[in-house]
């Protein structure tokens, strides 16, 4: 149980994920040539290696420091930084649904973030934790895709969202979000 409550093995989780997106984006690149959306691809993975780094290395996040509001050592702050990064990914990715979508997601990461307990940070945490469940159950089924990059990164993704809704139910984190 203590790699699922270590927030440097969250951090580990998303660089390999964002990596392996990173992979299958140049080798989109090398079959499709370069396009508007390879180069959001490329953008969107680097955003979460660089997330996945903070975490990992327990920083604060540098000059998205905000995304931490406790540093990256807490399950909060790891968890917000992940929501942040999601959504700032999202937005880089330059499509129209990933911009949408980042700014949602961005917009949620502020809300919980804010310091005020109101009774929509009690709706996102419902929210984040069915969001968080499900995405641990289909990163599961994605393991049986039967490509190596589908296995490890669904195997990844099921862990990765297993110990955010872990953290989801910390009693810490439950509290700033309750």
């Amino acid at each position: 149980m203590e790699f699922l409550n270590n927030t440097k093995n969250f951090g580990l989780i998303v660089m390999v994920l964002a990596a392996i997106d990173l992979v299958l984006a140049v080798i989109g690149i090398v079959d499709s040539g370069v396009g508007i959306g390879t180069i959001g691809a490329i953008l969107s993975p680097v955003v979460m290696i660089l997330a996945g780094l903070a975490i990992f290395s327990q920083t604060n996040g540098g000059i998205i420091s905000f995304a931490f509001p406790e540093g990256s050592k807490s399950k909060f702050g790891a968890l917000t930084g992940f929501i942040f990064a999601t959504g700032i990914a999202n937005i880089v990715s330059l499509t129209i649904g990933g911009i949408v979508l980042g700014i949602i997601i961005v917009i949620v990461g502020w809300i919980i973030t804010n310091d005020k307990n109101t009774f929509l940070d009690s709706v996102i945490w419902v929210v984040l934790v069915i969001l968080f469940a499900i995405s641990a159950i289909l990163g599961l089924l994605g393991a049986f895709s039967g490509n190596i990059f589908g296995i490890i990164g669904g195997i990844l993704s099921a862990v990765l969202y297993l110990m955010a809704f872990l953290y989801l139910l910390d009693a810490d984190v439950k509290k700033k979000l309750m």
